[in-house]
């Protein structure tokens, strides 16, 4: 499943810097603790909200992420 990862503005949760897109079949969870590596560095971040989209016959899902 296509699944795009934002980060969360940490007082209002609204969608903000996109950080990466995966297609992957992991069941990510609210409250799942991860490391995401890119060319900026390491950073460790927590789901605060997990969006699926249904379109016609595809799925895609939507992180929201808190930087740790």
């Amino acid at each position: 499943m296509r699944t795009e990862i934002y980060e969360a503005d940490p007082f209002s949760a609204q969608r903000g810097t996109h950080l990466a897109t995966l297609d992957t079949d992991y069941r990510f969870e609210k409250g799942d603790e991860f490391f995401i590596e890119a060319e900026r560095g390491r950073m460790k971040v927590r789901i605060l909200q997990v969006v699926v989209r249904v379109k016609g016959q595809s799925l895609s899902r939507e992180l929201l992420v808190l930087r740790l």
